[in-house]
């Protein structure tokens, strides 16, 4: 009897559909706060201008989806005038899963700012994530922006 029901159980478990990973396309729309800001001239070379923003705020999934809805987001942006300008986004959702983003800008037209994202990790339920999309930002003030962001992200199965 002992080896039948464990003959069974071993089936049973078989037959389970494995989880699947989950792939997406995500819109998401956000205000964000300047918190701290820092900017130091170099003289290395004319003009040369080196800074670091801290950005906070939130972001909401713009088509009703649970993917980074209502989640806390951070942005810290480096500017370099000789280099460029990029940095890191980090989205926080309520229980404590977070993702990880970098991003360079593409093209700087105050008060726009347009770029890209690449998805780079996670933690919680966001392991191994990937994926990539484009931001588009405008400055509203010295102290504040909103953010538009559009892309697409895979989740693989062992992470939700």
């Amino acid at each position: 009897m002992r080896i039948g029901s464990l003959a069974f159980v071993a089936l049973l478990t078989m037959s389970l559909p494995a989880a699947a990973q989950q792939s997406g396309h995500w819109h998401g729309l956000a205000a964000l706060v300047f918190v701290d800001q820092k900017t130091v001239k170099l003289e290395d070379q004319p003009n040369h201008v080196v800074s670091m923003i801290e950005e906070d705020g939130a972001i909401h999934n713009a088509d009703g989806k649970p993917f980074l809805d209502k989640a806390r987001y951070q942005v810290l942006a480096l500017g370099d005038s000789a280099v460029g300008r990029h940095g890191y986004k980090t989205f926080t959702e309520a229980d404590g899963s977070k993702v990880f983003a970098n991003y360079t800008v593409t093209a700087l037209k105050p008060p726009v700012i347009d770029g890209t994202f690449e998805f780079t990790g996670g933690t919680g339920k966001y392991i191994g994530i990937t994926g990539n999309g484009k931001f588009h930002l405008v400055l509203v003030s010295d102290k504040a922006a909103w953010d538009e962001l559009v892309g697409d992200y895979t989740i693989p199965a062992a992470a939700h």
